[in-house]
C-alpha cells in the first residue's frame, strides 16, 4: 500500500484569543501548497482514501491536496491524527484500511504527530521521528500485505516541489 504523508501549510500564528484549531492558511500557505500541487500531480497517483486532523489548518491543505491530485477518495476526518494523539492510533487506521485492500492512502496532519507516524513506519519504533517541514509531501510503501513496515520512496518539500512544477 502507498502511504502518503502531508504536513498542512504555513498557518496564522497562534493567539490573540484564536484557537489552535481554528487556525486557517495563510495567503502565502495557500499559494505554496497550490504551487507544489503542480508537482504532485506528476509523481502521484490519486490516493484512494484521505485521513485528516479534524484542525482547520489541516483540513484546508487537504482541500488543496484533493483539487491538485483530482479523483474522488473518501476524504475521512480523524482524531487520531490531532497533534497530540499517539501515532499508534493512526497506525491502526492504516492497517485496517491494508487489511481491506486498499492500495493507497493520504495522511494529512500536524508535527510532531506525523514525524512520529513516519518513523514508526519506516523503522517499527515508536519513538523515532522523522520531522516534515511545513507543506512536505512524503511518500512510503509497504513491503507486504501482511506488515506496515515501509520503504521510503520520496520526500518533497515545497521549495523542492516548486522546482519540479
Amino acid at each position: 500500500m502507498w502511504i502518503y504523508l502531508l504536513r498542512h501549510g504555513i498557518a496564522e500564528d497562534g493567539g490573540d484569543g484564536l484557537r489552535d484549531a481554528d487556525r486557517a492558511l495563510t495567503d502565502e500557505g495557500w499559494k505554496k501548497l497550490r504551487k507544489s500541487a503542480t508537482a504532485w500531480r506528476r509523481i502521484v497517483e490519486p490516493p484512494q482514501i484521505v485521513f485528516v486532523s479534524p484542525l482547520r489548518r489541516a483540513r484546508e491543505t487537504a482541500a488543496v491536496l484533493v483539487e491538485g491530485l483530482g479523483g474522488k477518495p473518501d476524504l475521512r476526518t480523524e482524531d487520531a491524527l490531532l497533534p497530540s494523539s499517539p501515532a499508534a492510533a493512526a497506525m491502526s487506521l492504516l492497517e485496517a484500511e491494508q487489511h481491506s485492500g486498499t492500495t493507497s492512502v493520504a495522511v494529512v496532519g500536524h508535527e510532531p504527530h506525523l514525524g512520529y507516524l513516519l518513523g514508526l513506519l519506516l523503522t517499527g519504533h515508536p519513538r523515532l521521528p522523522i520531522p516534515l517541514k511545513k507543506g512536505m509531501l512524503v511518500a512510503v510503501e509497504t513491503e507486504s500485505a501482511a506488515s506496515l513496515i515501509a520503504a521510503m520512496r520520496f520526500a518533497l518539500t515545497q521549495r523542492a516541489a516548486s522546482a519540479l512544477g
